[in-house]
């Protein structure tokens, strides 16, 4: 879900629910904008070699396939800045946690993204 605060701390805004999502490879994800003015987009260089990259029109459902097992990062294009990002793991396959922490995020996109990163090698 898209949503314009978190669930569990109203001072959280602009998340997706949940931050973190361990799918099979082959399951499709469906991204629902529960309220105004979301989107989901892969971010380039936090996906594996060899998935395919999205970008979901403002304000509409989408559904993605992921075959390619790894670490998929994705974000709301126009609250990326603010740090509405997420994380998908395909089939617990953590083999290019390296190459997404080296991508490059704005504003508090960064500190969210490296708190979900860490949550995945803690685990």
């Amino acid at each position: 879900m898209m949503l314009n605060a978190d669930c569990n701390d109203a001072n959280v805004i602009n998340v997706f629910e949940p931050a973190i999502l361990h799918v099979k490879s082959g399951d499709r994800v469906t991204f629902i904008p529960t309220e105004e003015g979301h989107n989901a987009a892969s971010k380039r260089g936090m996906i594996p070699e060899g998935g395919e990259p999205w970008n979901g029109a403002v304000d509409e459902e989408l559904n993605i396939t992921l075959t390619v097992p790894g670490i998929y990062g994705y974000l709301c294009l126009p609250h990326y800045e603010v740090g509405m990002v997420g994380l998908i793991v395909v089939g617990n396959d953590l083999s290019n946690l390296a190459a997404a922490k080296k991508a490059r995020h704005p504003g508090d996109a960064r500190k969210a993204f490296r708190s979900l990163l860490r949550q995945l090698e803690t685990k």
